[in-house]
């Protein structure tokens, strides 16, 4: 246990640099210490430092060296092995979820646990199964158990290697690697599973095929674990969640084990000093000048900024690249009173961002009122598309909230978004209605037939440049108010911006599924806007 509470004690008395989530880890463990239904057995955690300790690095500056724990990942290890239920005899944790930035010797420690399992945790015909997201990335992993194993048996006499499966012929073991873009993941018996960078998992089917393997075995673990990603939509992010949860008490899992090394939602991430939150092994296998080059990276190219906060700082973000930040958007979001707005008070611009055939469409009223711009935003999508679609999960969960408005049959009626005009105008002096005119032919001419006042507004770059650039500094400057919905917050989130040689822009999406209707249909209400000016004395100009 050497090591386990000196780091307890430092993360507890503030000696030690860490996150709140790291805190309530460690009082999750002094706490459990006191507890009569489990234990902690000592010498199954001392076994497993002394067989680590048998590896040595072989990349670099410790290349050469034996591999000795750190006290945090003493305090991971100590957890994961040596808890035990008094009653059955078994390991208490069945899974566990670490989060940490990158270059702390993950990877590493994730081959170490994985041949510890393999060979020393006593069980006869182990499985172990190292999962990672691709090829590439699962060779990597099995190039750490492969040295390692090497390192304990040069003749292999009892630990033979053949492609990507480890044997440990003295117990009938194996190790195999696998990336969920294999053909097959099935077939397994997995005593141990491993699963790495969940955060770009496109979906539980790889966590699930290795915790249904493990019915049969009496200790079976799987361990998760990750950096954080850009995608708060995924299925990392609502496992990291449910493991937040526990770790506040709203919810209990006795059964997982969970530490993650976050920045807390307060630190300015330009701080220094709150740079070990998330690099538990800063001055070691990462350098404060390596971060602090990082860091200026992201400040001076924004481009360059979720990368480094995800990767160097471990901190979630929206999206795989940033148009306008979440926390701003957020700080615009309030809930918007429509009854407010009226024929006397208000004008109203629209936008609408028709789907084509069978997806989402989307409608936004801007509201111009005493000065200040409102949006707020109605949703249409097929009923089909809620099985068996791309998002068909959280086209239900939006469903089910009453964000969505399901049309009947497998393609859009436009019908339901025409009729929702005609209310709109009832209350509300509606100036223009921009649209795209491609494949909106007959709705056009439908809309504009019972007397809506529509106005083509082709999505090409050159229409988008002037009112997207405006959207970002209505937002930024605090001058539009955005109704609070999920899906609109959803759309932000997923926005890239596309740059032609001339240098403007237009919101652009990273692929299909990442849908940004709303932000579009805003956009053209922007543009709008500018075409029509509210006011005298406003700050839009045509």
């Amino acid at each position: 246990m050497e090591g386990v509470w000196r780091y307890v004690n430092g993360v507890a008395n503030g000696d030690i640099v860490a996150g709140e989530l790291v805190k309530m880890s460690v009082q999750r463990f002094v706490s459990d210490t006191q507890r009569t239904d489990i234990r902690l057995d000592t010498s199954v955690v001392n076994r497993c430092f002394r067989f680590i300790g048998l590896f040595k690095h072989f990349k670099g500056k410790h290349s050469g060296e034996p591999f000795v724990l750190a006290d945090w990942e003493r305090f991971i290890v100590a957890n994961i092995v040596g808890w035990y239920v008094v009653e059955t005899g078994r390991r208490r944790y069945t899974s566990s979820y670490i989060e940490v930035a990158r270059k702390q010797g993950k990877t590493a420690l994730a081959s170490a646990l994985c041949l510890y399992f393999l060979f020393a945790d006593g069980e006869a015909g182990a499985e172990v199964i190292l999962s990672a997201n691709s090829k590439e990335q699962a060779s990597i992993a099995y190039d750490f158990c492969r040295t390692f194993a090497t390192q304990l048996d040069p003749k292999k006499k009892s630990i033979r290697d053949h492609r990507s499966i480890i044997y440990f012929d003295a117990t009938k073991s194996h190790l195999k690697v696998i990336a969920s873009d294999d053909s097959t993941q099935d077939g397994f018996n997995a005593s141990f599973g491993l699963v790495d960078e969940y955060h770009s998992a496109p979906d539980t089917s790889i966590r699930d095929v290795i915790v249904s393997s493990m019915g049969m075995r009496e200790n079976p673990h799987l361990c998760t674990i990750t950096t954080a990603g850009f995608n708060k939509h995924s299925v990392c992010y609502k496992l990291r969640n449910t493991c937040v949860e526990v770790l506040h008490g709203v919810k209990t899992d006795d059964n997982t084990f969970i530490v993650i090394y976050a920045l807390d939602a307060d630190d300015d991430w330009q701080d220094e000093a709150v740079w070990a939150k998330s690099n538990p092994n800063l001055g070691e296998t990462v350098t404060k000048e390596y971060l602090r080059t990082q860091v200026t990276s992201a400040i001076n190219t924004p481009s360059n900024a979720v990368g480094v906060l995800t990767k160097n700082l471990n901190m979630w973000c929206d999206s795989e690249s940033v148009w306008i930040n979440s926390a701003d958007i957020n700080k615009a979001t309030k809930r918007v009173v429509l009854s407010r707005f009226t024929t006397d008070n208000s004008m109203c611009y629209i936008g609408v961002d028709l789907a084509s055939v069978s997806d989402l469409t989307a409608v936004a009223f801007v509201h111009y009122h005493e000065g200040r711009l409102y949006a707020t935003f109605k949703y249409y999508l097929p009923e089909t598309c809620l099985h068996g679609k791309e998002n068909s999960a959280l086209y239900t969960e939006w469903a089910r909230l009453g964000l969505l408005t399901l049309t009947a049959g497998n393609v859009t009626d436009y019908d339901y978004i025409t009729n929702d005009l005609v209310e709109a105008s009832r209350s509300t002096t509606i100036v223009s209605i921009m649209y795209d005119p491609y494949n909106a032919t007959q709705w056009a001419i439908d809309a504009t037939e019972i007397g809506l006042p529509l106005e083509e507004y082709p999505q090409n770059i050159g229409n988008f440049n002037r009112p997207t650039r405006e959207l970002e500094r209505l937002i930024l400057s605090n001058r539009i108010t955005i109704d609070d919905n999920e899906i609109t917050r959803f759309c932000f989130a997923n926005v890239v911006m596309k740059e032609d040689y001339n240098g403007n822009q237009k919101p652009a999406k990273t692929n299909g599924k990442n849908k940004i209707d709303g932000v579009i249909a805003l956009i053209e209400a922007i543009g709008g806007i500018l075409r029509n000016p509210p006011m005298l004395d406003h700050d839009f100009s045509a």
